[in-house]
């Protein structure tokens, strides 16, 4: 990657994270519960981002950017991304990078549909599974993978093959993968989804 890009990366990175860090709600996580649910799925995040397999210069692997979204809303999942990214980086030059378009464009696709599902879609239990988990990790993990196939194809000045195949096949798993998650997790442990509204979803007249 040319150097200025990835200084810029550096720059435009910090300042989503020292701003996550100042808007984060950690009062939140004074509840051992809490605090507990957090770090465990920081820990799951590092193990799906270290799992994985490079394919002409792309890192494939899965995300947990919409499950991390969902449990703890935007800032709290930005800064467990980082963490996250930071445990799975072999290269640190190109750490930003890879945690910008792996972790903040994924956090951000997944907040955009969970509130566009709020503002336009009944409220549903349905609407949130299908629509705030499942496809929008689905589309999280192609909105990553498009920045991704386009900046790789920038720097080598061609596309990969197989780039596509690759992110359709991880959008399934990420949807699914993220579906299932947060299924459970509203059925059995709703207080663990900061974004899921029992009084809305389900005990609405």
């Amino acid at each position: 990657m040319p150097q200025w890009l990835t200084l810029a990366a550096h720059l435009v990175w910090l300042a989503l994270v020292g701003f996550a860090i100042a808007a984060a709600p950690w009062a939140r996580l004074r509840d051992n519960e809490a605090s507990h649910v957090w770090l465990g799925a920081i820990v799951v995040a590092s193990l799906l981002w270290r799992i994985g397999a490079h394919v002409d210069g792309l890192h494939f692997h899965l995300l947990g950017a919409t499950v991390l979204t969902l449990m703890f809303d935007w800032p709290l999942a930005l800064v467990a991304v980082a963490i996250a990214a930071a445990t799975a980086s072999a290269d640190w030059q190109t750490y930003s990078l890879h945690a910008l378009v792996a972790g903040a464009i994924p956090v951000a696709s997944s907040r955009v549909v969970l509130r566009l599902a709020e503002r336009f879609l009944p409220p549903h239990l349905f609407v949130y599974v299908f629509v705030s988990a499942f496809f929008s990790g689905g589309l999280a993990m192609l909105a990553s993978g498009g920045v991704a196939s386009l900046l790789q194809s920038a720097a080598a000045a061609r596309a990969s093959d197989d780039a596509l195949a690759m992110w359709l096949l991880l959008a399934f798993g990420e949807a699914t993968l993220t579906g299932m998650i947060v299924t459970l997790a509203v059925v059995y442990k709703p207080q663990w989804v900061a974004t899921f509204d029992d009084a809305r979803y389900i005990r609405r007249r």
